[in-house]
């Protein structure tokens, strides 16, 4: 038995696969590309009449001429200076459905050669989208004759029986060509307004203002633009890969796009591979360079968005000052937004998520896919952001203040980029990535937290660059809109997942807290000053007693004039002269007096802008505390649950204790040597285990119970012995600490301080927790790499500097140098296990409400990582003493 096949398939596989007419224009430009064309023409024709010799590859013969004559509904044809189709080829290649010539060609060609586009033998069939009628002419060089085909595609939707007259017309050149004529009939005429438009051109700056008209012009519309963009990448040196001329009766239509646009992205992440080999030089690893680099209109935008838009205006410095400062502080950037990570360790965490194995399968075909390359270029839409970027851009030579404008040309280009593409070496596949193509779910993403620092798919363009040039690995679908499932599209889309997670919210987060911290550093965030408020109050105070003086001696004034208003006598006439001569005083008070009020006015306006600003960031800081209050609660709770449990089983010890003596003495009187041995012993075993386990639960109970507040604030203190705290806490971790070899050494801490209840609880049990993690990491480490491995017992150091202040460091790996800027913001994890990256904001957060801080100090450990942090607290309980 065989298939059969009704003739509606080409419809099928033709009209109703292809999604638009525009990207049907794209699928037959393709073939194009894939007969070795260098040139590629189309031509929008009202009638015949509008094709000009002058813009066209090839001239037409008046045997053709005949052929087409009667299309006066409208004509498009797409002309190239490929290499043409014999005969043989037309029929067995062009003619037939579905057919293999193109893979053939594949498997035949070099690694040197051109990539071939086309594969599944059904790309002409989109010619129905977009006319009723195809007519095919062709030819090979060197051939004075060529061949034509007319087809009109009802008649083989309709039947399988259809044949298309076929024609010989001359090749008036000898040179090789393809030209397809799609024509528009009186049923279905060819619609131009889809594809382009006509408006008004005009001389524009860099920044789009108006110059002189230029009178009208044709555009391509955005719909083919976007399709045509898998011939043009932003992102290549070379920017088109063949040479792409459209005309309308003869004029021509703009498609150029402002490709100085991408230079203006505030952040570029980026993604290189590089091949790990064993001796042998067979390939056992991938590793994954990533890195994130910001420009200096993205400080600027952070520094305009903490101070707010009043503040702004006066705390803004020049573009160029911004740029300086990004130099200055290079490096903070360089280290905390780079990161190199193994493959084959990172599938082994990454199949916990995934919740199965991902390693071997996984990894070949990663390898298979690279070397790997993507970049994605982030922007902000806002109009006085644009206009910010541009003229950052400008001043400190990003590009050129004569290029052609940036700023109307943004939108279009964004919209028409925006995404991100997926590319076979330097070539599209499909529509993936187009805006209405969201195929790595970035905004799906928004939605699972920290949001503010995720990937917006309308502010972001890219590309995602596989090494698959025979199309082995990775297929579109016949629509173009989708990638084929298999093992190789499942584990490009798992890496990819993984890889935006660490850009997007990872890098984003910690490039604005760098950027929030160094324009903290360099004093350009206003702070609120309680003695210059005071001092307004004092000066606003003293303007006020002086405006009553100035009144008074007004008052004054006018009461002298009013007795002597007569002027009848030398006297009144002298003491008036007298008055105006001091009111010439006053009024020159009175207007330093209004100078100073305005003056006064304006320091308040400043200053209420200074709080309403910190007003913000407080309310930031208080979500977050609000978060920890519930996780707090939610502890809280359970502890109390846990107690009340214990409290409830030490009165029943005894009890079981006497149920499981019955119940041995019955089995052994019985001689039921076996079930006593086998069932009853194991039970009882466990049961005991578990009843110590509980004994040391209620140790724990004690331990947290110190450390709720239930009443009070952070001034409420209490004097503490530092060294007994830290004796409890390592109390606590003792089972930790003897099963991983390492040492506390507190010998030297004296410290008495005086801090709200259960404070220091929180901190140090954070602090040793973190090391054990760390150490642990060197440990395993060392088992690899004889760099980590030390000589003697592992250590956590905590030690009394003076009254004030101790010092706290491990032997483990120290601070791995991309977090050193970092570690203390929220969210903001180094660890494998993905720890929640709250402990050590916590713990500055806490110390900063009572008066202490904490900070990492510039001293290194033997593997180049800062591990000493300092605790510092304003004033000690020693100090207080009378």
């Amino acid at each position: 038995m065989r298939f059969s096949y009704n003739s509606r398939i080409i419809k099928h596989l033709g009209y109703e696969l292809i999604t638009s007419d525009e990207v049907a224009i794209t699928e037959l430009i393709k073939n194009s590309y894939d007969a070795k064309a260098s040139k590629v023409n189309i031509h929008f024709l009202s009638d015949l009449k509008g094709f000009k010799k002058k813009s066209s590859i090839q001239p037409i013969s008046d045997e053709l001429i005949k052929i087409i004559a009667g299309a006066d509904y409208g004509i498009i044809v797409i002309e190239d200076n490929g290499k043409g189709m014999s005969y043989e080829t037309l029929k067995n290649g062009f003619f037939e459905v579905g057919g293999t010539l193109k893979k053939k060609e594949k498997a035949a060609a070099s690694d040197k050669d051109a990539i071939i586009l086309g594969e599944k033998g059904i790309g002409r069939l989109a010619a129905q989208r977009i006319s009723p009628v195809l007519i095919v002419e062709t030819s090979v060089g060197g051939s004075n004759l060529g061949d034509v085909v007319y087809v009109e595609w009802d008649k083989f939707v309709n039947s399988s029986h259809a044949e298309a007259p076929e024609h010989k017309c001359p090749n008036l050149t000898g040179k090789s060509y393809t030209r397809l004529w799609l024509i528009g009939t009186a049923e279905k005429p060819i619609e131009f307004e889809k594809f382009f438009t006509r408006q008004e051109n005009f001389v524009r700056d860099i920044f789009g203002n108006l110059g002189e008209s230029l009178g009208t012009q044709l555009y391509v519309k955005n719909e083919l633009h976007s399709a045509l963009s898998f011939l043009y990448s932003p992102f290549e040196d070379n920017k088109s890969i063949l040479d792409l001329s459209i005309f309308f009766n003869g004029e021509k239509i703009l498609h150029d796009f402002n490709y100085n646009i991408v230079k203006i992205a505030e952040s570029i992440h980026s993604l290189t591979t590089e091949f790990i080999k064993d001796e042998s030089g067979e390939v056992i690893d991938l590793a994954l360079d990533l890195r994130m680099d910001v420009k200096p209109w993205f400080l600027e935008r952070i520094h305009h968005r903490e101070l707010g838009r009043v503040l702004y205006q006066d705390w803004k410095r020049p573009h160029t000052f911004y740029s300086e400062l990004l130099k200055k502080y290079q490096e903070h950037f360089t280290k905390s937004l780079s990161e190199k990570i193994y493959l084959s360790d990172a599938l082994k965490k990454w199949s916990k998520k995934y919740s199965r194995k991902l390693e071997k399968n996984t990894l070949d075909a990663l390898v298979n896919l690279a070397p790997l390359e993507a970049k994605i270029y982030s922007f902000k839409r806002e109009k006085a952001l644009i206009s910010m970027a541009i003229s950052s851009a400008v001043d400190n030579g990003f590009i050129d203040n004569g290029q052609s404008d940036i700023n109307s040309d943004f939108s279009n280009f964004l919209g028409i980029h925006n995404g991100i593409k997926l590319y076979r070496n330097s070539f599209r596949i499909g529509t993936i990535g187009n805006k209405d193509n969201d195929w790595l779910k970035l905004q799906q993403k928004r939605t699972t937290g920290q949001q503010f620092y995720r990937f917006e798919l309308g502010n972001v363009i890219g590309f995602i660059k596989i090494n698959d040039k025979k199309q082995e690995y990775i297929y579109e679908t016949s629509s173009r809109e989708n990638l084929t499932d298999n093992l190789y599209v499942d584990s490009l889309q798992i890496l990819l997942s993984e890889v935006i997670e660490i850009f997007s919210p990872g890098f984003n987060k910690r490039a604005v807290e760098i950027a929030k911290y160094i324009l903290d550093l360099e004093g350009l965030i206003p702070e609120n000053n309680t003695e210059e408020i005071e001092d307004e109050v004092r000066k606003s105070k003293e303007v006020l007693e002086a405006a009553k003086k100035n009144l008074q001696a007004i008052n004054e004034a006018f009461s002298v004039i009013n007795d002597n208003i007569a002027l009848d006598d030398p006297n009144k006439i002298s003491t008036i002269q007298k008055i105006f001569k001091e009111l010439e005083t006053v009024t020159i008070n009175f207007e330093q007096n209004i100078n100073d009020t305005n003056r006064s006015f304006e320091s308040a306006n400043n200053l209420i802008e200074v709080a309403r600003q910190h007003q913000k960031r407080i309310k930031t800081e208080a979500y977050n505390n609000y978060k920890l209050m519930a996780n707090g609660l939610v502890t809280e709770v359970i502890t109390h649950e846990l107690h009340s449990l214990l409290s409830n089983s030490g009165d029943e010890n005894k009890t079981y204790a006497d149920h499981f003596t019955t119940l041995e003495d019955y089995f052994l009187d019985r001689e039921e040597y076996g079930i006593n041995r086998e069932h009853l012993l194991p039970v009882k075993t466990k049961f005991n285990h578990l009843y110590a386990r509980m004994g040391d639960l209620s140790k724990f109970y004690s331990f947290l119970e110190k450390t709720f507040i239930y009443k009070g604030n952070s001034e409420d203190l209490e004097p503490v012995n530092v060294r007994e705290e830290l004796h409890e806490i390592t109390d606590r971790f003792k089972f930790r600490l003897n099963r991983h070899k390492i040492n506390i050494d507190i010998d030297t801490v004296s410290n008495i301080w005086e801090v709200p209840k259960g404070s220091l609880l929180h901190v140090f049990y954070n602090l040793i927790d973190n090391s054990i993690y760390w150490i642990k990491q060197r440990q395993k480490q060392a088992k690899k790499n004889t760099q980590f491995k030390k000589d003697g017992t592992d250590t956590i150091s905590v030690r009394t500097i003076d009254s004030n202040t101790i010092q706290f460091s491990d032997s483990g790996t120290g601070v791995l140098e991309k977090y050193q800027h970092t570690l203390f913001n929220e969210m903001e994890s180094g660890k494998e296990d993905g720890g929640r990256g709250m402990g050590l904001y916590i713990v500055r957060q806490f110390l900063k409400s009572f008066g202490g801080e904490i900070e990492l100090l510039q001293p290194l450990n033997p593997y180049d990582n800062r591990y000493i942090f300092e605790i510092r607290m304003s004033s000690s309980f020693e100090e207080d003493q009378p």
